[in-house]
C-alpha cells in the first residue's frame, strides 16, 4: 500500500505493519492507523499516520536511554490491547525536538501489542516520570 509521509515522501508499506489505535491518540482521536518507520543511522523512529501525511511523531525505545524505566499496565489496558504475554509488547515514547533541547514524554508511553497490532497511548500515574524529560543528543 502506498502512503504519503511527512518526512519520507511517498512510500510503500506492508498492510501487516499497520498499527491500530482504536481510540486514536489523545488529541488526535480521528487518526487511528499508523506505521512505524525507521530513521536511518539513529535510534529514532517515526510514528506516521497513514491517513494524514502531516501527522508524524518522532519516537524512541525508552530503554535505549532510561535503563530503569518501568511501566505498569492496568488489567483493563491489558485486556483492551489483548496482551497475553509481556513479550508481545513494544513500548515507545514521543520525542520533542526544540531549539535548545530534546525531550521525551516518559509519562505517556505508546504501548503496542505486536500480535494483533493494537496500540494505545497510556497515561501513567507515576510521579517519577516527566512529560519533558531531557534526553542526550539523539543525532
Amino acid at each position: 500500500m502506498q502512503i504519503s509521509t511527512k518526512f519520507f515522501g511517498d512510500i510503500i508499506i506492508q498492510e501487516e505493519n499497520i498499527i491500530y489505535f482504536n481510540e486514536g491518540i489523545p488529541g488526535l482521536d480521528e487518526y487511528k492507523r499508523f506505521v512505524i518507520l525507521d530513521i536511518e543511522d539513529t535510534n529514532l523512529k517515526c510514528l506516521q499516520s497513514i491517513d494524514e501525511r502531516e501527522i508524524a511523531f518522532l519516537i524512541i525505545n525508552p530503554w535505549d536511554y532510561f535503563k530503569d524505566y518501568e511501566i505498569e499496565l492496568t488489567d483493563e489496558e491489558v485486556n483492551y490491547l489483548g496482551i497475553k504475554d509481556y513479550k508481545d509488547v513494544i513500548v515507545y515514547n514521543v520525542v520533542t525536538v526544540r531549539k535548545d533541547k530534546i525531550t521525551v514524554n516518559l509519562l505517556a508511553p505508546i504501548v503496542i501489542n505486536i500480535n494483533n497490532m493494537n496500540a494505545k497511548q497510556i497515561i501513567l500515574n507515576e510521579k517519577k516520570y516527566n512529560i519533558r524529560q531531557e534526553i542526550p543528543c539523539l543525532f
